[in-house]
């Protein structure tokens, strides 16, 4: 494996375990405070932080970003509704069900945008990838259907409440497969992580202040100054910059090797609420993300093989893919 690879998987790794950390977190955090206004600050600041770096440091990319706009809107539409609908469904259901049909939704979303004919999710033909896909979505269906059935470790509220947290943690992961191919659409047209990082939340930025003006996530409560600055400096860490080691890695990986990387954390999920305690322990649960990880494991041992000594960043090879 080349050393490039090599660094991208080590960025996927650190995403999937800030990520694991985040889905916890902000489950609880989120009964408290706006989603909408958390979101706000955390990707406001990176936006304006990200766009002023670019434009002092590589602002040719700014005009490149101008020239390629249609991909930018893309980024910033999927973007958008992958941050709206995973704030949400983590509110819903438990953490670590939320976390795992987020991240198995990322490759079957690279699956969907394959059938559908995107150049940037073509990928090897593995059978072990196949297998694992079918395994996690197997997974994805049972935890559904746990979760609706209230054999989950927590719901708030009814099976209708179930059902929206399901199918708004399906959304967000097939939107965040669509955020990675169009960035690597992008990254191919010399557009950088920095400058793409600061110009994708634009339009989550503007929803989000108008939702949180609007009042559609409020607790009724009033937050201290002082705790929503502790709020928003956490998810700098836990939100904004596991997000942008993805962004480092699109350059260095395949697109389907990345969707599988996304895929591994939810046994840390579920570890982690234990921890944490607001959550009851739940063995169907645990039986769930069992299944999941097999999927998971199987995809990304199919995705690596291939990638190693045949992937150079920007380029699929043609041989032996879909």
């Amino acid at each position: 494996m080349s050393s490039t690879a090599r660094i991208g998987l080590m960025y996927c790794l650190v995403f999937v375990s800030l990520e694991a950390f985040q889905a916890v977190y902000l489950g609880a955090i989120f009964q408290k405070v706006d989603s909408f206004l958390v979101g706000a600050w955390v990707f406001g600041i990176s936006v304006v932080g990200c766009t002023v770096m670019t434009a002092i440091f590589r602002p040719d990319e700014l005009a490149v970003s101008l020239r390629a706009w249609r991909i930018v809107l893309a980024l910033n539409l999927f973007a958008a509704v992958t941050w709206c609908t995973y704030f949400l469904a983590v509110q819903l259901i438990e953490p670590a069900i939320v976390f795992t049909i987020f991240s198995g939704m990322v490759p079957m979303g690279t699956v969907l945008a394959k059938l559908i004919g995107l150049p940037e999710a073509s990928s090897f033909r593995r059978k072990s990838v196949d297998l694992g896909n079918i395994l996690i979505f197997l997974a994805i269906l049972f935890l559904a259907a746990i979760t609706v059935l209230g054999f989950s470790g927590f719901v708030r509220g009814g099976w209708l409440m179930a059902v929206a947290g399901v199918v708004l943690s399906a959304l967000s992961g097939t939107c965040t497969a669509f955020v990675i191919l169009f960035s690597v659409r992008l990254n191919g047209h010399g557009v950088g992580p920095l400058a793409q990082f600061g110009f994708r939340f634009l339009l989550y930025t503007c929803l989000a202040l108008i939702a949180f003006a609007a009042g559609l996530d409020d607790k009724g409560d009033h937050t201290v100054a002082a705790d929503l600055a502790l709020v928003v400096l956490i998810g700098l860490a836990v939100i904004a910059f596991p997000l942008y080691l993805v962004q480092r890695a699109i350059p260095l990986l395949q697109a389907s090797v990345i969707a599988a990387m996304t895929a591994l954390g939810p046994v840390m999920v579920f570890l982690m609420q234990l921890m944490e305690s607001r959550v009851d322990y739940s063995g169907a649960t645990l039986a769930g993300v069992s299944i999941y990880m097999a999927g998971a494991l199987l995809a990304v041992f199919g995705a690596t093989r291939p990638a190693a000594g045949s992937f150079s960043p920007g380029k699929d090879s043609q041989s032996n893919c879909h």
